[in-house]
């Protein structure tokens, strides 16, 4: 019986390893850059991804996971861009595109729930 609480103990740890391994892989193929940002108050903290062309994805941080915002509505970039972010209150930032001519200037306005 002690036998069998060992190999059961063995298997979870194994698949735990694998799920972790597979988790952080995933982010380096899929996430080229990470931002974190807290509130002025610190009740939210927002999590600023880009992908491989500098699209941003905008997420909340749970406990254990992340929970999906926004997404850039446009398509990529062909040089490295960022994405500034500033609070306007606890629960609504403003992120700004600045273009170096002023052509592509944008701003998004995010509320978070």
């Amino acid at each position: 019986m002690k036998g069998k609480w060992i190999k059961y103990i063995a298997v979870l740890a194994a698949l735990f390893l694998v799920v972790t391994l597979l988790r952080g892989c995933c982010d380096a193929l899929l996430v080229s850059y990470r931002e974190v940002y807290t509130s002025p108050q610190g009740t939210n903290t927002i999590i600023v991804e880009y992908d491989h062309v500098c699209r941003p994805y905008v997420y909340k941080k749970e406990r254990f996971w992340k929970k999906y915002l926004w997404t850039y509505p446009g398509g990529g970039f062909m040089e490295t861009v960022f994405f500034g972010v500033e609070w306007l209150s606890e629960d609504k930032i403003r992120m700004t595109y600045d273009d170096l001519n002023d052509k592509y200037d944008e701003q998004f306005i995010i509320e978070i729930p």
